[in-house]
């Protein structure tokens, strides 16, 4: 690639071709034949003058004027020739090339900067716009390779693009991609270099057709080629160049085009890309973009149009013009400046035919009375094929409203020019008028400006071809053009998008329904790298701001959100509502300007600023820090519902809206969702109406709350967390649960395991051996009251966590107030929208409280010991916020075996082995079961009948022991039973458990007694007679032997009925299922069958309504019979 001091000097060589011989022209005009002398060769100083001919023919003099000399000469005659022949800003452009050009001739091997160089290049390229457009264009596709590294347009820029080093402190954004395998924004597209670089300026966005035409304009709206390569030709502009295109080559199309939209909704930009269509027709007509205007217009090539361009903010009424090139000619009206820019086009410095032309007007301008239809119909056709562009007629219009004697005319008279202009077109061969209408208050301008505009609508509604330059789905094309370069690499444009859509559509109701749809999928990749809700916020809801203009407000808007993001290196997907860097002034401004003041602090405050709530958020809780959660959601918020007024009945934006800002593949919905929660309960601008959110300049009422909530009193909010948790009802798989006990004495010490919740105050943390959550425990387990406690294995604690019950401390204090305010709703004053908030901020945060009570009770202390040693504590954390701390303790020990519900008989046979009977041989149950409940060595049981099913479990087997009824003070067991054939009945808590060894032990005792007692007997197969004897076969009798006793009869059916307590039915039923019921049910092959029979007495009758309830609740709950009686 060539340096920038080849360029400049291409450069330079260009100028001279088209310099040397316009000078000599213009001298020879003047000075005649004696041109070289007095023109060149006296007024230049001899170094100047050096090597040049003392005479020649017209060749060898042009060829001697290189680009120095010819600057040089225009400057010194100046005031004589070329002030009539350029505009001053010509002079500018000639003394700055003078300059550069020494700079060049003295550089040495040194080089240009990319920035001069594009300076030296494009002041040479506006020099020669009106003297020859070839050589402009060869020059601008120089400024092109400088500016761009491409002779063609931007668009076509090529290689790495590094960001700017930063020059002020760097902006905080995303540093990692949120989800691996997928590559950020950065990575796949480049915006423009005038963007990522910061060189814009803001007004770049707001064209003008009155500098384009002067040659003043930025590149992008100066270079035809440049300006379409960041057009998106939308279809109402396709069918605007169609109109143009067949209207100048005599095909039809419309004579009379009125473009009409929103404020700065792109009509000077449509006009811009009329005239460099129709003015630079050969360069254009080769555009890629431009080939199925060509097509639709039926057309091989673009005719080259005479344009007149009037601007009506850039014309003076009050004044008349002399242009220099047109001696001569006065100009004092919009029909006298029409004419005098057509004559000049035609006469190409033919003073004579230009001023031939303009008589056509003359008269009628020196009068500032309109020339009439006819004269405009012959001016057109002599100049044709004419473009006439006029922009902010009502602007021009309104500065002669009811002001009289003013050279440009009356205001009448420019309304009657307006009109025959209209017909003038239309009765014309081949001319075309196009003219902008306001839409905006903005525009159109209090009180004249409406009359105006009405007036002037009305006459070019007569015969005008309405047009709207851009269509509401067609503006984020529009930006992505004008502010990035092609996609280069569209595989991973594709994969981002199909992470988004796959995330929405997984995403149930956390996201708007229409983004599960495959037309999201197009939208998202149309619109990269720009989330389509930031285009959907800015064009639904900002645009409806009179002061926002719908096309150059987002273009400056995104311009400088997406250099902010690209210097400080952004690794988000997309650039989506919650990247915008409203901490940054620049953009800040840009949106606040729009809204009423006030805005600003209540950016720097609750939005986004170094000491903004988000801010504070995301240092306090890292979650929300990593990922820049509370910024985010705050920023969402904001634009969404900065420009919402009052008077809407559903103000703000949508929560799912909300989440569609900010999440991004890879991130966790759930963080985005805290974090509006937290902003919600501190913000002091943050509103929220059902599912709806929105900022707004008036204060909360969390002023008041937050006020409120110091004034409370600890002792305040642990009454109201102990209220809490003594409504907690499900206990879980304790018998009982004790919330915040005052003393060791509130907590009975039984045989049944109980959970003990401390009070908030009772905390504990991670590797803390003397927290006061352990030390009140260890007073609870030491002792009931005075006395000691008996049943320590049947005590477990839950207590809070140090850190999370502090937070927890400010939200219950937030609650409070906020109830507090909704009680005084009436000595507030508080209006309907207030009471609303009130209500709904209390119950948001009750059910704050509610969650991060759950998660605040997080430890679970378990006592234990090792042996006879000193009693320990197993602290375990219990997360989660699903859950009552009552629950979470309750599965965590059932998981964790610190209480066991259902024991294993070789479990219970493994303890009995190591602490309870050792040297004994058998242990009575009751024993078993006080041991089990008083030492934390031992298995911890959630009751006695876990006991008692592990026994009976275990006496079916006959592997682990037996069962005896009693013992006799011998020692003998009375009852006793090992194996299955001895194990019918249900064991008792009076019964022992005896050694298989001992029960055997004893079975052989009884086996060998019985033998000795009565020894076996040979019984004869009959019986001799009824005498009692036998007969045996050797004769002679025995005495008569008692038969062994008939087999005990088992008693096999149960009854029983018992009187219940009406008002305590349930728990006495309960009581009696698990005391008598249970027991029955467990036996092999029982059949139990319970029945409630309810009898009642009503002396005073049944009223109607109660018996069709219970006759109703009978029928639903099958009762068998019911009937009332009289």
């Amino acid at each position: 690639m060539a340096d920038n001091y080849t360029l400049i000097t291409k450069g330079f060589h260009l100028l001279t071709e088209i310099l040397a011989p316009y000078v000599a022209q213009q001298l020879r005009a003047f000075f005649g034949n004696n041109w070289w002398q007095a023109g060149v060769l006296a007024v230049l100083y001899d170094e100047q003058k050096r090597d040049l001919p003392d005479d020649g023919d017209w060749g060898v003099l042009v060829d001697s004027l290189d680009a120095a000399r010819s600057l040089i000469l225009i400057d010194i005659h100046w005031n004589q020739i070329f002030k009539l022949k350029l505009s001053k800003e010509h002079r500018h452009w000639v003394k700055e090339l003078i300059t550069t050009r020494n700079k060049w001739a003295h550089k040495g091997s040194g080089d240009f900067s990319a920035d001069d160089a594009w300076r030296a290049l494009d002041t040479m390229a506006r020099l020669t716009e009106q003297l020859d457009a070839e050589t402009t264009e060869a020059l601008r596709t120089l400024v092109r390779q400088v500016r761009y590294g491409t002779t063609g347009a931007s668009t076509a820029a090529a290689g790495p693009m590094p960001p700017p080093a930063a020059s002020r402190p760097s902006l905080e954004v995303l540093r990692t991609v949120p989800r691996g395998g997928l590559r950020p924004w950065r990575n796949v597209i480049r915006p423009h270099p005038d963007v990522a670089e910061g060189r814009y300026r803001q007004a770049e966005f707001a064209a003008d057709l009155s500098q384009v035409v002067r040659g003043t304009a930025q590149i992008e709206y100066q270079d035809p080629v440049e300006f379409f390569a960041r057009t998106y030709i939308t279809e109402g502009m396709k069918d605007l160049l169609v109109q143009a295109i067949r209207r100048t080559s005599g095909a039809g199309g419309e004579p009379v085009i009125q473009l009409k939209t929103a404020f700065g909704g792109g009509k000077t930009h449509s006009m811009l890309a009329l005239y460099h269509l129709l003015r630079s027709a050969a360069t254009v007509a080769r555009l890629p973009n431009l080939q199925p205007v060509l097509a639709a217009a039926g057309a091989n090539e673009v005719p080259r149009a005479r344009i007149a361009v009037l601007v009506g903010t850039a014309l003076n009424p009050s004044k008349s013009r002399r242009p220099a090139n047109l001696p001569g000619i006065t100009i004092n009206t919009l029909w006298g400046e029409m004419a005098a820019q057509l004559a000049e086009q035609v006469a190409e410095g033919d003073a004579a035919t230009a001023n031939k032309i303009y008589d056509i007007v003359r008269d009628a301008d020196k009068k500032a009375v309109p020339p009439g239809s006819a004269a405009l119909v012959e001016l057109l056709d002599t100049c044709g094929p004419c473009l006439i562009l006029i922009d902010e007629l009502v602007a021009y219009a309104r500065k002669i409203y009811k002001v009289d004697g003013l050279p440009a005319g009356s205001f009448e008279a420019v309304l009657t020019f307006v009109q025959e202009l209209t017909e003038a077109a239309r009765a014309s061969q081949n001319s075309l008028v196009v003219a902008s209408i306001p839409e905006s208050e903005i525009e159109i301008g209090g009180e004249a400006g409406k009359i105006t505009q009405e007036q002037i609508e009305y006459t070019f509604g007569r015969m005008e071809y309405i047009w709207k330059p851009v269509g509401a789905d067609e503006g984020f094309e529009i930006v992505r053009r004008r502010l990035f370069l092609d996609v280069e690499d569209e595989v991973a444009r594709d994969e981002v998008c199909r992470a988004f859509s796959e995330m929405y559509s997984g995403g149930g109701r956390d996201f708007p329904l229409e983004t599960k749809e495959l037309a999201y999928l197009a939208r998202l990749k149309a619109c990269y790298p720009i989330h389509p809700e930031v285009f959907d916020r800015l064009y639904n809801d900002w645009a409806a701001l009179d002061r926002f203009q719908r096309t150059r407000g987002v273009l400056r808007l995104m311009a400088a959100v997406i250099h902010e993001l690209w210097l400080n290196q952004d690794a988000g997907l997309m650039i989506m509502p919650g990247s915008i860097p409203l901490n940054s002034a620049i953009i800040r401004e840009e949106l606040t300007r729009y809204l009423d003041n006030g805005w600003n602090n209540v950016v720097e405050t609750d939005v986004d600023g170094p000491r903004s709530l988000p801010q504070k958020l995301e240092k306090e809780n890292p979650r929300f820090g990593q990922c820049m959660a509370a910024r985010r959601v705050a920023r969402s918020i904001f634009l969404g519902s900065a420009p919402s007024v009052r008077e809407q009945r559903n103000r703000g934006i949508e929560d799912v809206r909300v989440r569609l800002g900010v999440v991004q593949p890879g991130e966790a919905v759930a963080v985005f969702n805290d974090a509006a929660g937290h902003l919600l309960n501190r913000s002091t601008h943050l509103y929220v109406s059902g599912q709806r959110f929105w900022y707004d300049l008036p204060p909360n009422l969390r002023r008041t709350v937050e006020d409120r909530a110091q004034q409370y009193k600890s002792d305040d909010v642990e009454l109201e967390l102990e209220k809490r948790l003594k409504a907690i009802r499900d206990r879980g798989e304790f018998a009982g649960v004790h919330v915040c006990p005052a003393s060791s004495a509130d907590v009975p010490d039984e045989q049944a395991v109980r959970l003990v919740v401390l009070s908030p105050k009772q905390h504990h943390r991670m590797g803390s051996a003397d927290s006061p959550a352990l030390a009140a425990a260890g007073d609870i387990l030491a002792s009931r009251g005075a006395g000691p406690r008996l049943y320590r294995n049947m005590l477990a604690f839950v207590a809070p966590d140090r850190e999370l019950i502090a937070s927890l401390d400010m939200e219950v204090r937030r609650y409070l107030a906020w109830q507090s305010v909704l009680d005084e709703a009436e000595a507030l004053n508080l209006d309907a929208h207030q009471r609303r908030e009130a209500a709904e901020s209390k119950k948001r945060a009750d059910e704050t409280v509610d969650i991060r009570l759950k998660e605040a009770y997080s430890w679970l202390l378990t006592p234990y010991q090792e042996g006879a040693g000193p009693v320990m504590w197993e602290t375990v954390r219990i997360p989660g916020s699903a859950d009552s701390p009552v629950v979470k303790a309750s599965q965590q020990m059932r998981t964790s075996e610190y209480l066991i519900t259902r024991w294993s008989p070789a479990l219970l046979f493994m303890e009995l082995e190591r602490w309870l009977w050792r040297d004994q041989e058998y242990i009575q149950i009751k024993k078993v079961w006080e041991y089990l409940a008083s030492y934390c060595y031992l298995p911890r049981l959630k009751d006695v009948n876990v006991l008692i099913h592990a026994i009976a479990e275990g006496l079916r087997s006959g592997e682990y022991f037996g069962y005896a009824a009693a013992v006799t003070e011998a020692g003998r067991f009375l009852g006793l039973s090992l194996g299955p054939q001895g194990s019918a009945g249900f064991p008792e808590t009076s019964g022992f458990l005896v050694k298989p060894a001992a029960a055997k032990r004893q079975f052989a005792q009884d086996e060998a007694e019985a033998s000795r007692i009565a020894p076996p007997v040979d019984y004869p197969p009959q019986q001799d007679g009824a005498t009692g004897t036998v007969g045996v076969r050797d004769g002679g009798d025995v005495p008569p032997v008692t038969p062994p006793p008939a087999p005990a009869k088992k008693v096999r059916r149960f009854f029983a009925t018992v009187d219940l307590d009406t008002a305590r039915i349930g728990r006495d039923a309960g009581k009696i299922a698990e005391e008598v019921i249970q027991h029955l049910s467990l036996l092999s092959g029982a059949r139990v069958k319970v029945s409630l029979e309810i009898e009642a007495d009503l002396p005073e009758g049944v009223p109607d309504n109660v018996m069709r309830t219970v006759t109703e609740n009978c029928r639903t709950l099958r009762f068998k019979h019911h009937e009332f009686e009289e």
